[in-house]
């Protein structure tokens, strides 16, 4: 009798994973027979057949605490062996993190709080601890290391390489049938195509062994008794553990885009995790390959399979993460088709604290003539979003945070800002040569990925909620800036927020990145002349580039003040505006050929998403600034930066509302 990883025999199933990564143990009900109609219980009663199935689960249980408590009194041994001789320690700088997380992200900040100064927020906080903040942290780094090690050595089994082979042959097949199929496994809506999940449990889900012999009694129109459910053996009650039983809620989509690319570069990019891990930086906080379980030759995908611990982030530190560990399986299911399937392995290794699980979702790559490909995504996930925020709660559950659009929307992306700069028309920035447009775009690439691990709710990312009446919604971290050669010159302190606007994502997007508004949001330039100096294109979409800024006085127009490297783009699904500020000696040696990992980046910036399927009902808006404190610690946030923070992220907020918003929908 199979056994869903949330179900409250969730107990039983954990101990089993334990039982099978030292001994091998098969999960009870895995042998049951399947029973057709001319078998013995042909001449069953249905209450016969129920009492039955009571009397075999009654051996299974007391099988089960039996070999549960063999187990419990081993395990302590059990655990030495994996245990020290191993190093199994709190290690986070070790961790195969994505590359954003890389020392050469961050360098020293030329931003200081010093020109924050005049902001000063009206009743000061108290010089705020650590411990006084609410932190969001779940399950501590040693129990994630331990489990990280205990299934880095399961897969080396070569019973469980067969069981991870065979649940992701299955699951090719599901997202096969997800992808390709119409009516009625998926629905029209408008928010594009709803899963069915009536015709999904028909088509994939499994029937208990007991209500199928049931169901078929029935079928065979025998009068129907009322059993009886009375217990007439005594089942020894099972350890009262507290474990989380919040029901998963299902989300699915599907999502179709054409684009020119070659079918094998795009599986290239999806199983070699250093292509992936940075291409996805705005989804994916982490990716770590646990194990490689198919023999191919280098650069082989065709049957490639690897089990991975991935972590992904929606574009709010609001927004808890989604964390599960997971088989990648890929595919040449012929001659000009492609696929690429994830699966979870809960099913494998169960967790009680399961809060998110996988199910088999991927895309397909159907190659056309001219190097055209057709890529169908499918995204299809049992997640407990009881931890979202009301303000996040429709972006989360609708699908847009973390579905098949997202996904593909950055793959499209990613691969069309590649294309467009290298066959764009030959005219240059003035005085840029090609070498230093490069330097310009690696750059660029480093703040946004800077950016992206800063807005995340990762482990890494222990946010605060900032202790002060009208923050609950605004929270706070120290980072470590790191230069080139991963020195940390000193701590900065981030600060985020997500709010609703009720304006469109493109009028958001479009009054953030012009610099003719820039005075209308950013405090520090007030009283000052903003002129963009040089501008790159990077996709067909206006707006989408990479300048530079200098604020000049308004007093002395030939001076300046300070120097902004800045990135926007858009795409139907999200849309980000980032800036650093860069110091002037160390830049312009980079766009005159020099190394520009010498160039300190400590991005701010803001995150765009739809908040409705059409992307005029409104708008979630995360906001992310950060200034460098050298007074600031990891137990200690100095009252005046939190301050000047809080101070600096509300009346940004309140300037995007009032440049967007039409007076009319205020009240929306």
């Amino acid at each position: 009798m199979s056994r869903s990883p949330s179900s409250n025999n969730t107990v039983i199933s954990q101990r089993y994973v334990e039982f099978k990564m030292v001994g091998g143990l098969e999960p009870s009900g895995s042998n049951a027979k399947e029973k057709d109609g001319n078998d013995e219980y042909r001449d069953m009663t249905i209450i016969e057949i129920i009492e039955n199935s009571r009397n075999d689960r009654h051996e299974e249980i007391q099988r089960e605490l039996e070999e549960m408590k063999n187990f419990i009194e081993e395990f302590p041994t059990r655990r030495e062996e994996f245990g020290g001789g191993l190093g199994v320690q709190p290690d986070v700088q070790r961790e195969i993190d994505n590359p954003s997380d890389s020392g050469r992200d961050e360098g020293n900040p030329m931003a200081s709080s010093s020109s924050l100064t005049d902001l000063q927020t009206s009743q000061p906080p108290q010089e705020t601890e650590i411990k006084h903040f609410w932190s969001r942290t779940g399950v501590g780094m040693d129990s994630e290391r331990e489990r990280n090690l205990l299934i880095s050595v399961s897969v080396g089994i070569e019973a469980y390489k067969l069981k991870i082979l065979g649940l992701a042959i299955e699951a090719m097949k599901e997202l096969t049938k997800m992808a390709t199929e119409k009516q009625p496994l998926w629905q029209a809506s408008i928010d594009g195509k709803v899963l069915s999940h009536m015709e999904y449990t028909k088509q994939f889900g499994q029937v208990d062994a007991t209500l199928e012999m049931v169901i078929r009694k029935i079928g065979m129109q025998q009068p129907v008794q009322p059993p009886n459910l009375s217990c007439p053996t005594h089942i020894p009650a099972l350890p009262n553990v507290e474990i989380h039983t919040q029901p998963l809620q299902t989300e699915a989509s599907r999502e179709t885009r054409f684009l020119l690319a070659d079918p094998v570069h795009i599986v290239e990019l999806l199983m070699n995790n250093d292509q992936y891990s940075p291409v996805f930086s705005n989804i994916v906080s982490k990716s770590k390959v646990l194990g490689v379980l198919s023999t191919q030759a280098q650069g082989d995908y065709n049957g490639a399979l690897q089990v991975m611990a991935v972590e992904f982030h929606a574009p709010s530190p609001l927004v808890p993460n989604r964390e599960c560990y997971l088989a990648r399986y890929s595919r040449c299911l012929s001659n000009n088709v492609w696929g690429v399937v994830d699966v979870s392995l809960e099913s494998l290794f169960p967790n009680p604290l399961i809060r998110y699980q996988r199910r088999p979702s991927g895309c397909l790559i159907e190659q056309f003539q001219s190097r055209l490909c057709k890529v169908i995504w499918v995204e299809h996930s049992e997640v407990d979003n009881s931890s979202v925020p009301e303000v996040c709660q429709h972006f989360v559950t609708s699908g847009h945070a973390y579905g098949a659009k997202q996904w593909l929307s950055t793959l499209v992306r990613q691969h069309e800002r590649l294309t467009y700069i290298m066959v764009r028309n030959d005219r240059r920035p003035q005085q840029l040569v090609p070498t230093g447009e490069e330097n310009l775009l690696t750059l660029a690439d480093r703040m946004m990925r800077s950016f992206w691990r800063n807005l995340s709710a990762s482990r890494k990312n222990q946010w605060m909620t900032v202790p002060l009446s009208g923050a609950e919604n605004i929270e706070a971290i120290i980072r470590f800036v790191k230069d080139k050669e991963g020195r940390r010159p000193g701590p900065a302190l981030v600060m985020a927020t997500t709010i609703r606007i009720p304006a469109s994502s493109r009028r958001i997007f479009d009054f953030l990145q012009d610099e003719n508004s820039r005075n209308k949001w950013d405090i520090l330039t007030h009283g000052h002349i903003v002129q963009q100096t040089r501008s790159i294109s990077n996709g067909c979409v206006p707006g989408n580039r990479v300048s530079v800024l200098e604020v000049k006085s308004a007093e002395d127009p030939d001076r300046t003040i300070k120097t902004l490297l800045q990135e926007s783009f858009t795409t139907s699904d999200s849309s980000y505006v980032t800036f650093t500020p860069v110091e002037a000696s160390s830049f312009s040696m980079t766009l005159n050929g020099g190394d520009p990992d010498n160039v300190p980046v400590m991005p701010s910036g803001f995150s765009i998403s739809p908040d409705g399927p059409t992307g005029d009902e409104g708008s979630l808006v995360t906001i992310v600034f950060q200034i460098l404190d050298g007074t600031a610690s990891p137990m200690h946030f100095p009252s005046h930066s939190v301050g000047t923070m809080y101070k600096l992220i509300t009346e940004t907020a309140k300037s995007i509302t009032a440049g967007t918003v039409d007076p009319d929908n205020m009240g929306r």
